[in-house]
Parts: structure tokens; sequence; C-alpha cells
């Protein structure tokens, strides 16, 4: 598995769980507003496999979630072994996805491995090229989506970027997901970012994104605002 971060502790990645946090390196896509750009250009230094298993069983009994995010942690052919492990030392485990993959995906939800899911709805399905900066089958996007509304616990999320997502937007990626369970609308980070020129962007004022949060309430079950 390759790893390029590890976050020790943290109460808000994981609803309900006091967990750590595993970046997985790589990713098929290439939003320009990602502000991970040193993950998904694998320029951040990998941390071996061994030391996040032993940190998670020295950690045993303190921590009750692992979060992996990347990146795109499915792209990596080892992560059912990993996931596999990290459910062997008794945790929960949260996966954060881009919904890319849903044979994937599918497989760790059938073989439980996984207990949360996070998806990225980086804008409306027929609008992603702009967004995730790659061409992307729509069509996985779709069956991402139907295998995670069928799941107990998880989530999806929009980042708010300005000049990619607007009222409309929103409107139409809520109607896709109507009846989820959790919708959340995040504030952009113009930092770091994949294309320079995002980083030079302002962010969405808090009173639009509350218009936003507002239109997608009339069909998602709980919305709510992130890092505003």
């Amino acid at each position: 598995m390759k790893i390029g971060g590890l976050k020790k502790f943290t109460v808000t990645d994981y609803p309900g769980k006091i967990s750590c946090i595993v970046f997985a390196l790589g990713c098929n896509f290439r939003c320009p507003f990602c502000h991970n750009s040193h993950l998904v250009e694998c320029k951040a230094e990998k941390i071996p496999t061994e030391k996040i298993l032993g940190f998670l069983e020295e950690r045993s009994g303190q921590l009750e979630g692992v979060v992996v995010t990347g990146g795109e942690p499915f792209i990596q052919g080892e992560i059912f072994e990993f996931l596999e492990k990290i459910k062997q030392l008794d945790y929960s485990v949260k996966i954060d996805t881009n919904g890319s993959l849903p044979e994937d995906l599918k497989n760790a939800v059938e073989r439980s491995l996984v207990d949360y899911v996070a998806m990225d709805i980086k804008a409306p399905l027929d609008e992603y090229k702009k967004a995730a900066g790659i061409k992307v089958d729509r069509s996985k996007l779709e069956k991402s989506i139907d295998i995670i509304m069928n799941m107990e616990n998880y989530e999806f999320r929009t980042t708010a970027v300005p000049g990619l997502i607007d009222e409309q937007s929103v409107e139409k990626i809520a109607r896709r997901i109507d009846g989820a369970k959790n919708y959340f609308i995040q504030q952009f980070e113009p930092r770091n970012t994949l294309d320079p020129e995002y980083s030079k962007r302002e962010k969405i004022p808090v009173k639009k994104l509350q218009g936003f949060k507002k239109t997608a309430e009339r069909f998602v079950r709980n919305c709510k605002l992130r890092n505003v």
C-alpha cells in the first residue's frame, strides 16, 4: 500500500468516532482545485504500511476508527489486503472515494471491509470533465451513488469551488441523490491547488453557501456546511 501521510488523531473526520486518517498516494482524477496535490502527484514521502499497522496496534483501545482517504484509495491493488488488516485489529473503517471505481467499492462493501463511505460529487454528473480534470465515465459514478445510498452509514459531499459550483449545480446534484441521508457542502480551500490558478480564487461567501444548503435541503434528509 502506497501511503503518503498519517494524521494520528481526529474527532471530526469520522462521525461519532475517535479516529486517525491514512492518506493514500495517487489519484485517477486531476481536479484543478485539489489541495492535496502532493498526494495526487505522489510527491509525498512514503510511509511503510508496517509502520501504519504498528501504530494502529499501539492505539488499540484508544482509537475507534480509521479513515482511509487520498488521493483515491481504490486505485491501489493492495487496498483490500490493507483494509482486511485494519479490520483484523477491530477498527471501524471509513473510506473516502471519488466514486469512479464502483466494482471495487462494491467489493469492499460486500466483504464488510468498510463501515462508512464518503463520496465526493465534484459537479453535476453531466458537467464532470472540468471539475475532475479528465473525462469521467458517468455510468460508474451513477453505480457508486446507488451502492452508497443502499448503505447504512454514508455521506456525499461537494466542494463549493468558485467558477465551478453555483446554486444551480447544487440543485442538480441534490436531485440526483434525492433522499440521501447526509450531504455536506464544503468550503473551498484556495491553497496548494493542483492548478495554481485556483489558489488565487476567492472563497464563495458563507451567505451564498447557506443559500446552497437551503436548496439542497429540498431533496436530502440532512445537509450541513463544512469548513465555514
